[in-house]
């Protein structure tokens, strides 16, 4: 057995061209490689960290497709990038399936890629929508885990969020069933909120959220009708889309800084 953690330099360099998912994962810590300039730089050592994410989930490696999937998720959200992510949250959730992870950590790993696919599938940002996918995925991933469990204030908010904004159904309105699932949710959030984990504005924000739902519902009860004026599922799918010119800025930075490591690292023989 190789301790990937410890080895030199220089040989988790040479396992890495040879294909060793291993290798190739611990490669991301390595930044030695940077250039020294480069170390302190986030969007560099972002880029350092994509390519051998990339090569790592690409290789097999569980861990390696869970991180860069969710590192593509948590940026400026463009296109290519979710595609991507969707891609290796379904690999992640199919292995699951097939029973090939085998640790409690990347057994984890499979349920939350479920969650986060069909969250995916149910948003529709710049992919395919497909709520009753989605839906399914995620109540697959609630079953495997008595009650997502494993999950944390913002997995929790963000399923609450979903039933809150109708993306959880064809429909642009959620009905009442939907508001008392973002309730549900949301109620888990709060009660599992950390603030060495997450910012005290989002505590408040699901709190706000959660109120809301509950004015909802007694509305919806009592006069058939929603006068929150609570945006719809398509106005918040646009709204979500359509990137400002600083997130835009961000977001070429990060590609042109990728593309220099790549035309370095090929001069390299990678």
């Amino acid at each position: 057995m190789i301790d990937y953690e410890n080895i030199s330099a220089s040989e988790a360099l040479r396992l890495a061209k040879q294909g060793d998912k291993e290798a190739l994962n611990e490669m991301v810590w390595r930044l030695e490689f940077l250039p020294a300039e480069s170390r302190n730089n986030p969007v560099e050592q972002c880029a350092w960290q994509d390519y051998w994410f990339e090569k790592a989930a690409n290789a097999g490696h569980t861990d390696a497709k869970f991180r860069y999937a969710q590192s593509l998720i948590n940026r400026v959200m463009n296109a290519e990038d979710r595609q991507k992510a969707m891609k290796y949250f379904q690999s992640l959730s199919d292995d699951f399936n097939a029973g090939k992870l085998k640790s409690e950590d990347d057994r984890e790993s499979g349920i939350v890629a479920k969650l986060r696919l069909g969250t995916m599938l149910c948003e529709g940002y710049h992919t395919q929508r497909d709520a009753i996918k989605g839906v399914k995925l995620i109540e697959e991933a609630e079953n495997l885990t008595n009650g997502f469990a494993v999950f944390g204030f913002d997995s929790m908010y963000k399923l609450g969020e979903l039933y809150a904004t109708g993306l959880a159904q064809h429909g642009e309105e959620p009905s009442i069933a939907d508001l008392e699932k973002a309730i549900k949710y949301l109620d888990i959030a709060i009660k599992r909120f950390n603030p060495e984990k997450s910012d005290q504005r989002k505590l408040d924000l699901a709190r706000q959220l959660f109120e809301t739902q509950k004015k909802r519902i007694v509305t919806k009860k009592t006069i058939g009708d929603d006068d929150t004026n609570f945006h719809g599922a398509g106005e918040r799918r646009k709204k979500m889309m359509d990137l400002s010119d600083a997130a835009r800025h961000r977001l070429e930075a990060d590609k042109a800084a990728l593309a220099r490591l790549r035309q370095r690292l090929a001069r390299e023989g990678w």
